[in-house]
């Protein structure tokens, strides 16, 4: 890549676009981050609307600064074709099913620029490996807690992937106690651990409102999040043995309050499995995508 190039990276979720302009193994460059709203349940013109104002509001910022666009990397959930860069999600992005990135895109990029794509997941891993190569060795996990549970893991720094560029492992849908593990560590579980308990929430309040009744003393939403970390554990602990897992991270909006879930999972999971938290995920996110 030539010293004027730069990257577009994006890390698509269900409400906004992250972007900024990256160097390639670098990550992003400072200053240049944004984030667009987009609706993923919206209509495909508002779909096409907001990609095209995230991409190109970044490579107006790099043309003026006398640099050249070379590349648009994006971390994107699933299920999506990650190799020839077509939408395959009913739930979110319906209205776009089947359609390819760079249709959506347009005339925003030229045909010389390349696309490259990766499970927001497995991009949060990456960036992991990316920033700090003594986690190339062996076998390293990450879990990302939030609306859902998302989890990769990657051997001596390759990242373990199916067929579609997904995780090649999933804990989601892990059969647990009549349903999947989801249904037991996720932001809505939280909410009902709490309700379940006789907590009360104002309208509005959410799980970042447990997590601070938690640190002022609330019991039962100390509870909450302990029940989690305690179903999180029971369900994933044969998983990280059987994949040799020696270090795994922690990540995600209720990873935020990873605190309040940390004696739980420590005293669960084996000795052997180091754990850190990443604090900075779409950070982490955007160093990953720079390395596609």
């Amino acid at each position: 890549m030539r010293s004027n190039a730069r990257i577009v990276l994006l890390d698509v979720g269900g409400t906004f676009v992250k972007s900024s302009l990256g160097i390639a193994g670098q990550g992003a460059v400072e200053g240049t981050f944004e984030t667009i709203p987009i609706l993923s349940g919206g209509t495909a013109q508002e779909i096409e609307a907001s990609f095209k104002e995230a991409v190109s509001l970044q490579v107006r910022r790099a043309q003026e600064a006398g640099h050249t666009v070379e590349a648009v990397c994006a971390a994107l959930p699933g299920p999506f074709d990650y190799a020839q860069g077509v939408f395959m999600m009913k739930h979110k992005f319906a209205s776009v099913y089947g359609r390819s990135f760079r249709e959506i895109l347009g005339d925003v990029i030229g045909p010389q620029v390349r696309l490259a794509f990766v499970h927001d997941v497995n991009g949060a891993l990456l960036g992991a490996l990316t920033a700090d190569e003594s986690f190339r060795k062996g076998n390293v996990a990450i879990s990302t807690f939030g609306t859902g549970l998302g989890f990769a893991y990657a051997v001596d720094g390759v990242i373990q992937k199916s067929p579609t560029g997904s995780p090649a492992v999933n804990l989601w849908n892990a059969p647990y106690e009549g349903g999947i593990l989801e249904d037991f560590v996720s932001r809505r579980a939280i909410l009902r651990f709490y309700d379940q308990m006789g907590g009360v929430l104002q309208p509005g309040e959410d799980v970042k409102e447990i997590a601070a009744k938690a640190r002022t003393g609330d019991m039962k939403a100390q509870e909450a999040f302990r029940t989690a970390a305690r179903h999180y554990v029971c369900g994933a602990r044969q998983t990280l043995e059987n994949l040799g897992v020696r270090h795994l991270f922690f990540a995600g909006q209720i990873a935020r309050s990873f605190d309040l879930m940390e004696e739980e999972i420590r005293k669960g999971l084996p000795e052997k499995v180091q754990i850190s938290v990443l604090d900075d995920i779409q950070g982490t996110v955007l160093v990953g995508v720079t390395s596609l």
